[in-house]
């Protein structure tokens, strides 16, 4: 992956872009931009809706950088940022109330676009058996793996992201963790974890 936007790099580039500098959003755009992208495609797999909802949200940022405060975590916030909006645009398609959507969506978790960085075919083959195990669990434990082993979210991100107590968190995690226990041998929970934290 390529390398994310450092965390006091990007309060700097906030606090610029609140300011009118118009690169410095553009410089965010560009770092945050595959992290969003995936995160989207996981929510909802149309490339182009995706990608669009991207574009407006930060045409939309741009609009209000005199009016927004700050954020603690820019990526997290823009995380937050981009599932409301893909939410709601869905709500729109589907006819619904966002709020009822929100705890219908479904969540994807994909791991083909990083076999390129695995080398022996054996590793794939468990990647693959990885993937299968995780498809199995809820979406809302789905998500929560995703952000904290691929997005490397905090658990206050995390609760941020999902709207959720960090506690929840915390014990939707160990539910998480149990469940694949359940359906793996000791050595394979030990590459499951070694896997997802070295993505």
């Amino acid at each position: 992956m390529s390398r994310r936007l450092d965390p006091t790099e990007a309060q700097q580039l906030w606090h610029e872009y609140r300011a009118g500098d118009m690169y410095a959003l553009a410089n965010i755009i560009q770092q945050v931009y595959p992290d969003l992208f995936h995160w989207g495609m996981r929510l909802h797999a149309d490339r182009e809706f995706v990608k669009d909802c991207i574009q407006e949200m930060f045409v939309s940022l741009w609009k209000i950088h005199d009016t927004i405060g700050a954020v603690e975590n820019v990526r997290s916030y823009l995380l937050v940022v981009l599932k409301t909006r893909i939410l709601r645009e869905l709500s729109k398609k589907h006819n619904t109330h966002q709020s009822s959507l929100s705890d219908e969506y479904s969540f994807s978790v994909e791991f083909a676009a990083d076999l390129r960085l695995i080398e022996e075919e054996h590793e794939i083959y468990q990647v693959r058996k990885i993937e299968q195990v995780i498809k199995h669990l809820p979406d809302r434990q789905k998500e929560l793996i995703y952000l904290r082993f691929y997005q490397d979210l905090s658990y206050e991100q995390i609760a941020e992201v999902m709207q959720l107590e960090r506690q929840s968190v915390y014990n939707l995690l160990n539910k998480s963790l149990n469940s694949l226990r359940k359906n793996w041998t000791v050595g394979l929970m030990g590459l499951i974890f070694h896997w997802l934290v070295w993505v």
